[in-house]
């Protein structure tokens, strides 16, 4: 996504949708099958992607029974750098999978995120009491509401909108070039 958002930035004005995979009703608190599951899913990305998750993953996570799954915090941090920094978006929402996915870094941690975000230059103080904002919340429902409205059903998902209304135009992993082409064609 990042590459496709460097490439067409000038011509698409590019937003991250969190829809927040576990959130709600579907939090989840790790145990061993759902390890295995999430492992099982992992070999998958590296096959398809060449990405390894860390050591810092495997063990800070999936073997900590007491960690909690949800992406609420992530989704309102997303929310937040937009709000804030818009152009660092895509680069922040790397920072924070690399803080959880390599370095098994606990994203229920408001620390976790303040620290991501002093390293785009805003302040601990101004990202906490933005972070902690009622209308933050609310607007990270309103991204919640739309992704839902549109159909999304799994992560990551490319969503076109023009004149107000979106379409799925990739679901799941995508490779660059088929992406750039789907783009490319695209309106």
């Amino acid at each position: 996504m990042t590459k496709i958002q460097e490439k067409y930035k000038e011509i698409y004005d590019f937003n991250i949708l969190p829809g927040g995979m576990w959130r709600e009703d579907n939090v989840k608190i790790m145990n061993a099958s759902l390890a295995d599951y999430i492992k099982s899913h992992n070999r998958q990305i590296k096959q398809l992607t060449g990405k390894k998750f860390g050591e810092g993953f495997n063990k800070n996570i999936l073997q900590n029974t007491d960690m909690i799954l949800d992406s609420f915090l992530g989704a309102k941090a997303v929310v937040l750098i937009q709000r804030l920094k818009k152009d660092a978006a895509f680069k922040f929402l790397k920072k924070v999978q690399e803080a959880f996915f390599i370095e098994g870094k606990d994203m229920n941690s408001l620390e976790t995120y303040i620290e991501i975000g002093e390293s785009f230059g805003i302040t601990k103080e101004e990202f906490e009491r933005k972070f902690l904002s009622e209308d933050l919340i609310q607007e990270t429902f309103k991204y919640f509401n739309m992704v839902d409205s549109i159909g999304v059903r799994s992560f990551p998902t490319v969503v076109a909108a023009k004149e107000g209304k979106g379409r799925i135009i990739s679901q799941g992993y995508t490779k660059f070039e088929e992406l750039d082409k789907i783009l490319f064609s695209c309106f």
